[in-house]
């Protein structure tokens, strides 16, 4: 048998002629006898197993150790089973979840299957039975993964063209959105936001204006300025965009409609479209809005030639207080003191 190597939550062990998955398992059970079965079962197919007799005790293992799949009974004291469940799908999706019970209830197994189980085991059972239904589990919870990714990323690529087709009906060449959102995701780093929100960020970004899809690319295009009413029909994008992104229920595109309904709001209250001001405005509104000004400053665009960077950071100053927050404003200087975002937003 060759060396076990690690794979994420899992380890193979190679051997002659297969590859046994070995997972890292938490049992939960009040009975003592049934862990002690549970733990020698598993033990012996060449798994990692932990103990609890009660959720509250799962939960702190949980936190303190790796764990793929969580076998648990129903009739727990303190919490449930099925509340321990419930918590595990919540909070801990990537565990797979097994319920063990000596009931055979086709009504309880139902309520488990629908809370996240990917797997119901009724006692008394089998030594295969059981290393079957944790193999089960556990390679089903590996495919809806490997599925949700392939979704995501597909989701994120299709966000991503859409924001770069705004920009073609704008006239741009489309990096305009991606360099915005990499400005943002440094600006939201530097204020001490997670990397996770700074990502979200980062991916909003690049449909702020996706509003301008309502707007006759003539406009837009125009290389004059702008009459009062032809104004008043590019400040429509930003209703338009949140009319177009928002009420999906889902947490990137909502962020991305208030993003396209707040970039244009001004930290004095002279903004458009609802004339919000200060911190009624929403943080990732106040964020894009300067890493939008900042790369359309640095941009050609039909009506003026690219700014000088020596003018272009001049101007953004001049407008802090007023246009940008100023707590935003100062992130972006420290970003840019630092040089941290030269090589990957240009900052």
């Amino acid at each position: 048998m060759g060396k076990p190597r690690a794979n994420g939550g899992r380890t193979c062990v190679k051997c002659d002629n297969a590859r046994v998955e070995r997972y890292s398992i938490l049992c939960v059970d009040d009975d003592p006898d049934v862990l002690r079965a549970l733990g020698r079962i598993l033990t012996e197919a060449g798994h990692d197993c932990l103990m609890a007799t009660r959720a509250s005790e799962a939960h702190q293992l949980i936190a303190a150790h790796r764990v793929s799949v969580a076998l648990c009974d129903i009739g727990l004291p303190g919490e449930s089973g099925l509340e321990l469940l419930s918590s595990l799908a919540k909070h801990r999706p990537a565990i797979a979840t097994v319920m063990v019970t000596g009931r055979d209830d086709p009504q309880i197994a139902d309520a488990a299957l629908r809370l996240g189980a990917y797997g119901y085991l009724t006692k008394p059972f089998s030594a295969n039975d059981l290393i079957i239904a944790v193999s089960i589990a556990a390679r089903r919870r590996a495919l809806d993964e490997e599925s949700a990714d392939q979704l995501e990323r597909a989701y994120l690529q299709t966000v991503s063209r859409l924001g770069r087709a705004i920009e073609y009906h704008d006239g741009e060449t489309g990096a305009h959105v991606e360099r915005v959102g990499q400005v943002a995701n440094a600006i939201a780093l530097e204020l001490g936001l997670s990397g996770e929100s700074a990502e979200r960020i980062r991916l909003a970004a690049p449909l702020h204006d996706v509003g301008k899809i309502a707007v006759p690319s003539g406009i837009l295009r125009k290389a004059g300025p702008l009459t009062p009413a032809e104004r008043r029909e590019v400040e429509r994008h930003t209703d338009a965009g949140h009319r177009l992104l928002a009420g999906s229920g889902n947490e990137l595109l909502e962020l991305a409609a208030t993003v396209a309904w707040t970039h244009h709001e001004n930290w004095d209250g002279s903004g458009y479209p609802r004339a919000l001001s200060a911190d009624d405005i929403p943080l990732a509104g106040r964020i894009v809005a300067l890493a939008d000004v900042f790369d359309a400053l640095r941009s050609s665009r039909p009506y003026r030639p690219a700014l000088p960077d020596a003018e272009v950071y001049e101007l953004l100053e001049s407008e802090s207080g007023r246009k940008f927050d100023p707590n935003v404003m100062a992130a972006f200087e420290r970003v840019r003191g630092r040089g941290r975002s030269r090589a990957a937003a240009g900052v």
